[in-house]
């Protein structure tokens, strides 16, 4: 309904409101008589005591104080307008303007609006960039003579080298760059080579890589809350590096973490192929149930059921539940030996820097992880990877990352699209070769500290109770001197 409350043909005030579903089941004639009471009672202080008009385009309506009262709607509504003194005129539909412009939605397509991002801050570049002799310098001469300087070119003010924006090497607006491409949600206070490949995407200048070494050496966020990192140890059995994007992926949990919004564990759910990760939040008491309910919405909705899943050995999995779930969903479940992750040592990375991530940006309210999980997810997703060279997003979509210079430059639609498509095939096989290169190149390094042993079916092995500190069956008084090893276990086929 609409309404419009005018005086000398000058309006005072506009009323609408949507009709409740009871409403919109009635007849034309109670629509209409209701919105007339609505809008009587909504002006009530305007209208008391003074004679006004009322005009409707309900033709019906205008001889309702003369005609006979036949139904109870027309009791209950006529009871609302007893002490107004008013007069009913029709008006016709097509001069009823600003009362249907109210009361009627307009077609949507003509309501939408076309926004594009305005960084400000280029604003502020261009200002900085004027009184740099040695910006104007070079800007004089590329616009002089730009076939002497191929590879830059001016755009909007400002001076590209290989369609990166440029700075010369003394201008202070860097520091604001370092800070914004490292210290900031979207950036995670990653380390020096993908600090350096983010900001490389958009701006160029002389020592970019020193200057970013520098400032993250002395970031004191990342001082406190990054440990160091060791090559691991023993004698690696990787899987087979898979062929398809999401069909083979390793699973794994971050517990322990404070409560927030009533979780306190992360689900870390990676693509063994793209690298690309996905990270959900379960509370503390999570079942087989809580998690399959997850891992269906995180993961099948967006890419299907997964042909392999990877995951070390945790009572989760052990579940009945969880087993039947996935032989149902036709996935086999892929058990990592015990106390050594290897065979999951994706997601046991993943699991260090997601870490990283949170208590860089939570270490003074750890209670709000949960609102960074998505922050941190598309962080991981965007920076590169260091055994592919690309961005798992990238990866996935055939495309890099939004950039600051796709929305500046812009480039053809059609373009777009041939390019990708045509880049995609190729793109899949250079990641499957530097994945096989950097797995050879990982189990070469890690095998040097480890010698191979080989077992017979029917040898005797000792297995250790744990990787690192013995721990017994039996609580003892003085577990220093405790074996290191159980009893003897003979080796059978599996």
């Amino acid at each position: 309904m609409g309404a419009v409350l005018m005086q000398n043909n000058h309006p005072i005030a506009f009323f609408s409101k949507q009709f409740c579903p009871r409403l919109l089941r009635s007849s034309t004639y109670v629509r209409e008589l209701h919105a007339i009471t609505t809008a009587v009672k909504k002006w009530r202080q305007y209208l008391l005591g003074h004679p006004f008009t009322i005009h409707t385009d309900h033709k019906s309506l205008k001889e309702l104080i003369s005609q006979v009262i036949q139904t109870p709607e027309q009791q209950v509504y006529l009871s609302k307008l007893l002490g107004f003194d008013f007069r009913i005129q029709y008006k016709s539909g097509k001069t009823n303007v600003v009362a249907d412009a109210l009361s009627r939605i307009e077609d949507p397509v003509h309501c939408l609006t076309l926004t594009m991002p305005h960084f400000i801050f280029l604003d502020d570049l261009r200002l900085l960039l004027q009184n740099s002799p040695e910006f104007t310098t070079l800007f004089q001469q590329v616009q002089q003579k730009p076939s002497n300087f191929p590879d830059y070119k001016i755009h909007q003010g400002l001076l590209f080298y290989k369609n990166k924006i440029w700075l010369d090497h003394s201008n202070t607006f860097k520091q604001n760059l370092l800070e914004e491409f490292h210290n900031s949600p979207l950036s995670g206070h990653m380390g020096v080579h993908k600090t350096y490949t983010r900001l490389l995407e958009n701006f160029y200048w002389k020592g970019m890589r020193e200057d970013v070494r520098h400032f993250i050496s002395q970031c004191s966020i990342c001082q406190t809350t990054k440990y160091e990192t060791k090559k691991p140890a023993g004698l690696l059995q990787p899987l087979p590096i898979p062929s398809v994007i999401w069909e083979d992926l390793s699973l794994d949990f971050i517990t322990g973490l404070p409560p927030s919004h009533g979780f306190t564990v992360i689900l870390v759910v990676v693509d063994r192929f793209s690298k690309g990760a996905h990270f959900g939040a379960l509370p503390t008491g999570f079942t087989a149930y809580k998690v399959a309910s997850l891992f269906l919405d995180m993961i099948c909705k967006h890419h299907g059921l997964p042909r392999s899943l990877v995951s070390d050995r945790d009572p989760i999995f052990i579940s009945r539940f969880w087993r039947e779930l996935f032989t149902l969903c036709g996935t086999k479940l892929r058990m990592s030996t015990s106390y050594h992750p290897e065979t999951d040592g994706q997601t046991e990375v993943l699991n260090r820097i997601l870490e990283q991530y949170l208590r860089s940006f939570v270490h003074s309210k750890p209670s709000q992880w949960s609102n960074y999980l998505p922050l941190a997810e598309w962080s991981y997703n965007t920076s590169t990877h260091s055994s592919t060279g690309l961005s798992p997003f990238q990866v996935i979509f055939g495309k890099p990352p939004p950039s600051i210079l796709h929305y500046l430059l812009g480039t053809s639609p059609v373009e777009a699209v041939d390019s990708m498509l045509s880049s995609r095939q190729e793109l899949l096989n250079i990641l499957q070769r530097k994945l096989l290169k950097a797995q050879s190149r990982m189990k070469f390094y890690a095998d040097k500290k480890r010698r191979e042993i080989e077992f017979k079916v029917g040898d005797y092995v000792y297995v250790k109770l744990r990787p690192y500190r013995q721990q017994s069956l039996f609580p003892l008084p003085t577990p220093s001197c405790l074996a290191v090893s159980m009893v003897p276990i003979k080796l059978q086929n599996a």
